[in-house]
Order: C-alpha cells, then structure tokens, then sequence
C-alpha cells in the first residue's frame, strides 16, 4: 500500500493519545472480521448503533456491510494508517504518528468523487461529514480512554 492521499483533502481533525505509538496502532488499525455490534465494530467505521456490520477479507483489504452499504476497509500497518471508503464520493483515514507525548492521529476525510461532480461534493453530501467529523474524532479519542484508560486531548482545529 501508498501513503498518498486517496483524493483531495476536505477536512482534518487531530489529537494526542498518551501512549506508545505501536499500542496505540494496535488499536486503532484493529479490523476485526465477523458478524459484528457495539464496541467489537472497528474505530474506523464509527458508532453504528444498533445495526450489524459484517466484515469479511483481510489481511490489508477488506468489505464491510453496513445496512446494505458497502465499504472497503484498506489497512497499511508499517505506514500506520486505516481508511473506510464508501458511497462513491467518500474516504476517512486515520493515520497514527510517533509524537514527543505518545502518538498523534490524524482523520482525514477525503473526496474520491471526479470531474464536475467532485466540485459539488464539498456543497452537497460532503456537507455532513466536515460538520459531523469533530464530533466523531472526539468519540474516537473517548474509546481509546475507555478501551485503554490512556489519556487523549483533541489539537486545535
């Protein structure tokens, strides 16, 4: 796998995790695969709720199955990152650095859409998930204290 960004760059959020930064990779590029609820659904994809999510594949590539939607989970391990793409517009990564304090992670929301469409994308369905990505990396940081009681701190935006 690259480290290249997928698209162009729509929005980033970042933070610290108190912890060495292999643990912290440990956890965050965990995909399980199965028939999955609640907490055994990987960071990447984000609260589901109530809803099932399916996971098959792997090592590096796998198909998540969400209320009939299908992602494709990528996992770079030695880069340290995970990604969720979907739809036909849309990609989250988390990427996971070695910083002075632990780790730092990065979410990144990426636009995979081409030519005029991917001009609308910011306008339209890409609304959304750069008004709703601050409050979903806070989640994230929030399982990593629950799953690991490390402490974690959102960075300026």
């Amino acid at each position: 796998m690259t480290q290249r960004n997928p698209g162009r760059l729509m929005s980033e959020h970042a933070g610290i995790v108190e912890a060495p930064l292999d643990e912290v990779r440990e956890v965050l590029l965990a995909v399980p695969t199965g028939k999955l609820h609640g907490a055994e659904i990987p960071l990447v994809i984000g609260r589901q709720d109530d809803r099932e999510v399916v996971i098959t594949g792997g090592p590096a590539t796998f198909t998540a199955q969400i209320s009939g939607v299908t992602l494709t989970i990528d996992v770079d391990r030695e880069a340290g990152w995970v990604q969720a793409r979907g739809q036909w517009w849309w990609c989250g990564r988390f990427q996971v650095e070695e910083h002075p304090e632990g780790a730092l992670i990065r979410q990144q929301t990426f636009n995979l859409a081409t030519g005029l469409t991917s001009r609308l994308v910011p306008f339209t369905v890409g609304r959304s998930h750069r008004d709703n990505g601050r409050s979903v990396f806070t989640h994230v940081l929030e399982r990593l204290t629950e799953l690991r009681g490390w402490k974690t701190r959102p960075l300026n935006d």
